[in-house]
């Protein structure tokens, strides 16, 4: 690669990350201004990993943004990952409500992230990258960047170092 295409790549990757830092500001600071109360933490909690549909993911991720930690952020990375893997044909439906509403596209894009199943993570970047809907290659290749950069963080992870020396 040329030293002029290696730039405009870097260039590319800076833009992309700012991008997502400030979406991902805005998120935090709504959880900032609006906290999670205990109801909300609750009905979060008991509808996280198991939505099955991008409509649903939306309503529950717009009720319950705030609450988007821990166990509640994990449950939600869980029904990202069943919808891509399991449900890849809707991804249009996903592709319409982001372009709708940015923060959703932010919602998903962070829970495909190292809590999830590597073999999940492999199949998403796997689908965005050869059966990715014509009109959708933009999408499919942050999903896959971003599934990317899950499984290096999952790898990186001192978890894993325990994994592997359970298993190895």
């Amino acid at each position: 690669m040329s030293a002029r295409k290696r730039g405009v790549a870097m260039q590319s990757i800076a833009i992309t990350l700012s991008l997502v830092v400030a979406l991902l500001s805005t998120q935090v600071g709504y959880a900032q201004e609006h906290g999670c109360t205990d109801v909300d933490g609750r009905h979060a909690l008991d509808q996280a990993a198991v939505l099955r549909s991008w409509d649903a993911l939306y309503r529950s991720s717009k009720l319950y943004q705030q609450c988007d930690d821990g166990a509640i952020g994990e449950g939600y990375s869980e029904s990202i990952a069943r919808i891509l893997v399991d449900h890849w044909n809707t991804l249009p439906r996903f592709a319409h409500l982001a372009v709708k509403d940015a923060e959703f596209w932010t919602f998903v894009m962070k829970h495909v992230d190292a809590t999830l199943e590597t073999r999940d993570v492999n199949k998403i970047s796997k689908s965005a990258r050869t059966q990715c809907p014509s009109a959708l290659h933009a999408l499919c290749n942050d999903l896959a960047k971003q599934a990317d950069f899950a499984l290096k963080e999952d790898l990186s992870s001192p978890q894993n170092d325990k994994r592997l020396a359970l298993h190895g």
